[in-house]
């Protein structure tokens, strides 16, 4: 088949990678002539998201379209959507944490307290203030404690902006599910993801994640991918706190916390991703080792150097030239038997 994949970053190269060793062809799009879809694609369009002309050609040269990102022009792509087995509804939720909020509580999975911001009137403090659109890695979110510091905001208040519960979790994770055209779905093991100034830094996974946590993401997820009618993988954010679980966020596509699944299961979120999308049947993911995904940011280069002599250790680089600081440039995963030899590996890897 040919596959069309909106977008040329990381999360579409690794969507090429997929569909290349499942003997698809790729068209891509995506505005950058040199990103990082671009070297690997049967044909790359350099073209703007919202260009109709363009987006027409990926529609026609396509069998099935898929989009790495959620900030499309929904309007543009609902243009498309007899290929796109994501759909449309998922982007339209995702892209509005509000949205999100209210769907969460309309299906019964529990959240923090929120509210949206109206005539500058906070109901509880401590909160964190994000924009309801916009934003990622932690941009546009404002963690405020009183009034005296809401009032010190240098923030635009003719956006919309959601106030959410400051919460004290014990850690924050992500269910990676992929559901097929039949509504059959497959869960990955999930993740224990450290953030680092916002940015996810590791995931860490094993066979001992609690399973009473485990089967309640499992039972909140499978609402919410129903829900959406959502076909191929999606991610769900979750914070664990004491034995309660809260929707925190989801992303309609693969997922940062999930590149660990390319060497740490037996299928990876985006090998299933295109067995979906392709209506194909799609596989049940399994553990293989003790597994950590180590983000590579701009500033932390070295990570490759010490990397790159150790033991069952993956280097995955993005093909990015601009090292600028907090940008994602790669990842490296390394698999061990025990947590030991996870965290000897890591100090290995981050050490200075």
């Amino acid at each position: 088949m040919n596959i069309g994949i909106i977008g040329g970053g990381q999360l579409g190269l690794m969507m090429a990678e997929a569909a290349k060793d499942l003997n698809h062809k790729v068209i891509s799009l995506d505005p950058n002539p040199k990103c990082s879809i671009a070297s690997i694609s049967d044909t790359h369009i350099a073209a703007n998201y919202n260009d109709e002309t363009q987006m027409d050609l990926l529609y026609k040269s396509s069998d099935v379209l898929t989009y790495e990102f959620e900030n499309v022009d929904l309007n543009l792509i609902s243009k498309y959507i007899d290929k796109i087995p994501q759909g449309t509804k998922a982007l339209e939720i995702s892209r509005n944490r509000l949205l999100e909020k209210n769907m969460a509580n309309r299906l019964e999975v529990k959240t923090v307290k929120y509210h949206k911001l109206v005539n500058n009137d906070i109901q509880f403090y401590p909160c964190v203030i994000k924009t309801t659109t916009g934003g990622y890695d932690g941009k546009g979110q404002y963690v405020i404690s009183s009034k005296e510091e809401f009032n010190k905001l240098d923030i635009d208040l003719s956006i919309e902006y959601i106030v959410e519960e400051f919460v004290k979790y014990n850690y924050e994770t992500s269910m990676i599910l992929t559901r097929d055209t039949l509504g059959n779905i497959e869960y990955f093991p999930a993740p224990i993801n450290n953030h680092k100034n916002n940015i996810l830094f590791t995931s860490l996974i094993t066979n001992d994640f609690p399973i009473n946590i485990l089967n309640k993401m499992k039972e909140y997820s499978e609402r919410i991918v129903k829900e959406l009618d959502y076909v191929g993988t999606m991610a769900i954010e979750y914070f664990i706190v004491g034995d309660s679980v809260l929707f925190n966020e989801l992303a309609p596509r693969p997922h940062n916390s999930g590149h660990y699944t390319i060497e740490g299961c037996n299928v990876s979120q985006f090998y299933n991703h295109i067995l979906a999308i392709t209506n194909q049947v799609i596989n049940k993911p399994k553990l293989i080792k003790n597994t950590c995904m180590l983000n590579i940011l701009g500033q932390n280069i070295s990570y490759i150097i010490n990397a790159e002599n150790l033991n069952d250790v993956y280097i995955h680089m993005y093909g990015k030239t601009d090292y600028n600081t907090n940008r994602k440039m790669g990842h490296i995963t390394f698999l061990g038997n025990t947590l030991k030899e996870i965290n000897k590996t890591l100090e290995e890897i981050i050490k200075e």
